[in-house]
């Protein structure tokens, strides 16, 4: 209980009372430290997993091969359901997926096989929820997760740095500016948003930040590194 004058606990000697404060401000401070550094430690730590292009090969026979499922021009040719259930014909549907490779083959300098991956991962969907009916970004929507980008990380055009971070990974052209939006807002605050997200792209899809109390939510947490 506080004594009348609420500066210290009643039956303690000014000492030990000024003792406790200090233990009291000691705890909060080290709460506050070990906030942080379990957000920076567990993205130090953090076991990352390759989305980039590179990840859509596989070696056959000593040799590297493109898998089916990462080559949609593949897919479209030989299979016309796709077309049917995208509402467009044939040919409509693999002069969409060529005018998507070609803008970033223009706006960022990938080459063929590059850019056909990233526009068939991000096709797919990055849990293949669009497999059979693929989601092809038109020019706009790409041109502005690409702003959005340079504006909000360490990366640009002009040096490859957003060429690099597009080709780790691809799913990031199929975001919402609003999902970009949230994946800054609840970055902790001890983490550099701007060039943690350059180095590692997949951390774009961090939308959420338990603050420690969990939610349910690891896979989106920003917390759980």
């Amino acid at each position: 209980a506080l004594g009348a004058s609420g500066l210290r606990p009643q039956g303690f000697h000014p000492l030990e009372a000024a003792a406790l404060a200090m233990l009291g401000a000691s705890c909060a401070a080290w709460r506050r430290r070990q906030r942080g550094s379990t957000a920076m430690q567990g993205l130090k730590d953090r076991v990352k997993k390759d989305f980039s292009t590179k990840s859509a090969m596989i070696r056959k026979l000593g040799k590297l091969v493109l898998q089916r499922e990462f080559d949609m021009r593949a897919q479209i040719m030989e299979d016309p359901k796709l077309a049917i259930r995208s509402g467009i014909t044939q040919e409509e549907l693999l002069a969409d997926f060529e005018r998507a490779v070609n803008y970033l083959r223009t706006e960022l300098g990938c080459n063929n096989l590059e850019s056909d991956i990233c526009i068939s991962k991000v096709a797919t969907g990055l849990y293949m929820q669009h497999l059979g009916r693929p989601s092809i970004p038109t020019n706009e929507e790409m041109d502005t997760v690409l702003r959005w980008l340079e504006d909000n990380l360490d990366a640009s055009r002009s040096n490859d740095s957003l060429r690099i971070v597009i080709e780790k990974y691809p799913f990031v052209l199929g975001r919402s500016i609003e999902e970009l939006e949230e994946s800054r807002r609840f970055c902790p605050e001890d983490i550099d948003f701007d060039v943690a997200v350059a180095e590692d792209p997949a951390l774009i899809d961090k939308t959420y930040n338990c603050d420690g109390i969990c939610a349910n939510q690891c896979t989106q947490c920003w917390y759980n590194g």
